[in-house]
Formats: structure tokens, C-alpha cells, sequence
């Protein structure tokens, strides 16, 4: 019993399927697991025509799922199997008709999975708002100082002393912003964040060029322990690239231009946490100034996004109407909107397998049923991250089944009716696909992922 997967994923996901719209088949749990999986835009099967950073996203997604529960024995079944454990719980049972619904335990469990769900939605988007990141912008902040300045100290690390002391005067800044967000002077603290990238970008270039001259008088000093400087800079780069996520989405939504002044010196951190990683691995090998080299580099980029910010601030300063959805735009966005077109493919490849749809018109039909904006899809719906607007499936047919044609993932058959078919590959694809949620929970980091893809949110950003 102690190696059970606990009903915490998909058992939860179909209980609450259930309760929300009774009774179901398992042709019917099937579809909502397939829009599931379809809509969850951060674990699609990584494709050969896409962008390295993409494909390296998805890729890494997925094996996080594998290694959160690897084990065979919390791999998640088909419905059917889950369907099975919760009848044995005695959550769930066969009606007359062979569909399932809950027994009045299974309902009492079902409303409190709903309920939570619900209350982790909230919170999602709770954390979705310019005073919520600005506060969890500093916290962060707080714990890198900390880790950068302790082991800068622990290490005799020059480097990580130095990028310890800039990460205590982030976290002012931060609280300074904070402050700003919460009683509205969001101008004062913009200004602040400026100023922070420009004293940043000058600080950086003077040590490198401090560095570049000492290592060329044969003054350099060796760096001391390079493998904890690697490692906490690494963590220090991984905290950067979610805070640059993190604060870019949320000032876009809410067109803040100090948390996406932030999002730049958070972006500007990962260059700088690269260049010290960079500079100690070559340091390991007794070459000493090719982390300055790089410096210089960064703190000229650090000095050219300081004065573009300016200068909206100073249009902002003028009463000037800005929109940063264009300028400011995040690395994965297009990705997100690339999603929905995805989703659509894979819903056709599985009405083709599953229900055996061969005509245009039949598809057609099953695409607006299945992504129809009133449809209930657990977890999804929670989080308001489902298709928010009807889309145009028959005038927008051929773009969606051109790819899928080009691969070789179903074929048209030219006959008195012109007909789809599914071919052994596109079975292949559609099964490797299912796969890949084998060993899938929705966490909390899952949830915010899915929010941050909200379709009205993006369309007012």
C-alpha cells in the first residue's frame, strides 16, 4: 500500500470530471483526458521543426515528469485503469447505462477536489499580481544575497563577494519597488530600477576592465574554489530565469513598466551568472580573464537596456499611452500561442483513431464540440486556461491538417467521399504522446505555468 500512487493526479482529475458533469462513458472520459493533455502547452512531444530553446523546454519538461514519479508503480493508466483503483475505493461505480458516476463517498471526495482546486486557483492568481511578484521578488533576492555573500566569504571568492553585495542591493531595490507597488509610486520605484542598471552596468564594466589590466600586469589572483562558484551561480541562474518569467508576464499583463524594468535586471543576471561560470571553469584551468572579457559585453547590454528604459519612463513621465506587449516580449510566447493550433492537431489525430471521424465535416464538427468555450475541462477550467473564443476550424482547415499531411501522421484518401486516415505513424505519434503523461501530476509550479497562458491575459497584454 505504501507504493499506491495516491489520488492526487488523474484519479483526481476524472472524479472531478464526474462531478461536474455526472455521469460519463469512457469514450467521454477519454476526450476530456486527450483536451487535457493537449492544452497542457509546456509538455508537448518536442518536434523537429521547432526552435532549440523550444525543443530543449519541452524536452526537459517531460523528463521532469518521469523523475517526480518514476517508478512503475506510479505510472497513471488509461481511464479504464483508473477508473478500476476508484470503483475498488469504492469511489466510483457502473450505472445502468455502463457509465461511470460517484457513490456518495466518492462524491464527498470529489467536491473536496473541486474545492481545492479552486482555492489553488486563487492563489495562482493571487500570485499573479504587481504586488505579489514585487514581494516575491524580494525574498528571492534576499536568499541569493545570502547564498552568494556566505559562500563568496566561505570561498575567499572576489567574484561571488562582489555579485553578493550587488544581490544585497537588489533586494533593496526590490523592497524599494515593493513599497512603490503597494502605495502607488510605481514611477519613484521605475526610476530606482534604472538608476540600479546603470550603477550595475558600470560597476561590471569597471571590474572588468580592472581584471583585464590586472591580468595583463600578471597581477590576477587565482579564483578560490571554482566548483562551489559554478554551483552557486548556477542556482543563481536558475532563480534569474524565473524571475525574469515571472516578472516580464505579470508587468505585460498589468502594462507595469517597473516589474518589466525588473524583468531586464533579471535577464541581465543570467549574462552575468554565465559569465562568472564561464570564468571559473576556464579558471580551473589557470586562464584568468575570460570571464572579464565576457564582462564587458554584459555591462555594455546592461548599459543599453538602462537608457531604452529610460527613455519610456520618460515618455511614461510625459502622459504618453505605452503598450510593451510588442517590445517586451517573452522567449516561449509565440510558443504558447502555437499551442492551441497543437492541441487542435492532436484532438484530430485522436477523432481519426478513437472515433473513427474519416470527412472533413465530421472533423470539423468534433473540433468545435471538443474546444467549444462552455466545455468543462477539470483543472483547465479552474484556472481559466482552456480555449477562451471560438475559432474558425473550417476556414482555418488546411492550416491545420498541412502539417500533419507533410509528416505523414494521416493521409487523404480521393474517392467518391474524400476521406482521412490515420497512418501507422500517426499512431505511433499519437501513442508516444499519451505516454508522455504516464508519470504526470499537476503541482502548484504546474498550475502557475498554465495561468501565466490564459488567453484573455494575453490578449489584453
Amino acid at each position: 500500500m505504501k507504493d499506491e500512487k495516491p489520488v492526487l493526479g488523474f484519479d483526481k482529475f476524472l472524479m472531478m470530471a464526474l462531478l461536474k458533469e455526472g455521469p460519463l462513458s469512457q469514450g467521454e472520459l477519454w476526450e476530456k483526458t486527450i483536451l487535457f493533455l493537449s492544452l497542457i502547452w509546456y509538455q508537448q512531444l518536442p518536434d523537429k521543426g521547432q526552435p532549440l530553446t523550444e525543443h530543449l523546454f519541452f524536452k526537459f519538461a517531460s523528463i521532469r515528469s518521469k523523475l517526480e514519479d518514476g517508478r512503475a508503480d506510479k505510472a497513471t493508466g488509461s481511464p479504464e485503469e483508473e477508473m478500476k483503483k476508484l470503483i475498488e475505493k469504492d469511489w466510483v461505480k457502473l450505472n445502468n447505462e455502463n457509465k461511470y458516476e460517484l457513490t456518495p463517498e466518492g462524491l464527498k471526495n470529489a467536491e473536496m477536489f473541486k474545492e481545492h482546486m479552486e482555492k489553488s486557483a486563487s492563489s495562482v492568481e493571487n500570485e499573479l499580481t504587481p504586488s505579489s511578484t514585487a514581494k516575491n521578488t524580494t525574498f528571492l533576492d534576499a536568499f541569493l544575497a545570502v547564498l552568494k555573500l556566505g559562500s563568496g566569504l566561505v570561498s575567499g571568492s572576489v567574484g561571488l563577494i562582489a555579485d553578493g553585495t550587488d544581490a544585497t542591493m537588489d533586494t533593496i531595490e526590490a523592497i524599494l519597488v515593493w513599497l512603490g507597488i503597494k502605495y502607488h509610486r510605481e514611477n519613484l520605484s521605475t526610476i530606482l530600477v534604472i538608476i540600479g542598471l546603470f550603477v550595475a552596468s558600470i560597476s561590471v564594466l569597471f571590474d572588468s576592465i580592472t581584471h583585464i589590466l590586472g591580468t595583463l600586469g600578471g597581477h590576477s589572483e587565482p579564483m578560490a574554489l571554482p566548483f562551489l562558484v559554478i554551483a552557486v551561480e548556477g542556482i543563481a541562474i536558475l532563480s534569474a530565469v524565473f524571475l525574469f518569467y515571472y516578472q516580464r508576464f505579470v508587468g505585460k499583463v498589468s502594462n507595469s513598466l517597473t516589474l518589466i524594468s525588473q524583468s531586464v535586471d533579471s535577464k541581465n543576471h543570467i549574462f552575468i551568472g554565465t559569465s562568472v561560470i564561464i570564468g571559473a571553469i576556464f579558471a580551473i584551468y589557470g586562464i584568468y580573464f575570460v570571464d572579464a572579457v565576457i564582462g564587458l559585453f554584459v555591462g555594455a547590454g546592461i548599459f543599453r537596456d538602462a537608457v531604452g528604459l529610460l527613455r519610456e519612463a520618460i515618455a511614461a513621465q510625459k502622459g504618453e499611452e505605452e503598450d510593451y506587449s510588442q517590445e517586451y516580449k517573452l522567449p516561449l510566447e509565440e510558443c504558447w500561442e502555437e499551442n492551441k493550433l497543437m492541441a487542435f492537431r492532436n484532438w484530430i489525430l485522436y477523432a481519426l483513431w478513437a472515433e473513427e471521424l474519416k470527412t472533413r465535416s465530421e472533423i470539423v464538427s468534433s473540433l468545435k464540440m471538443a474546444f467549444r468555450p462552455e466545455n468543462y475541462i477539470p483543472v483547465l477550467s479552474e484556472l481559466n486556461a482552456t480555449c477562451n473564443e471560438h475559432y474558425d476550424f473550417e476556414g482555418q482547415f488546411e492550416i491545420l491538417i498541412h502539417p500533419l499531411k507533410e509528416h505523414e501522421l494521416l493521409i487523404l484518401e480521393i474517392g467518391e467521399i474524400e476521406q482521412y486516415s490515420l497512418t501507422e505513424k500517426g499512431g505511433k505519434h499519437l501513442q508516444a504522446f499519451l505516454n508522455n503523461f504516464r508519470y504526470y501530476d499537476v503541482h502548484y509550479s504546474d498550475e502557475v505555468l498554465l495561468a501565466m497562458t490564459q488567453e484573455e491575459k494575453i490578449q489584453k497584454s
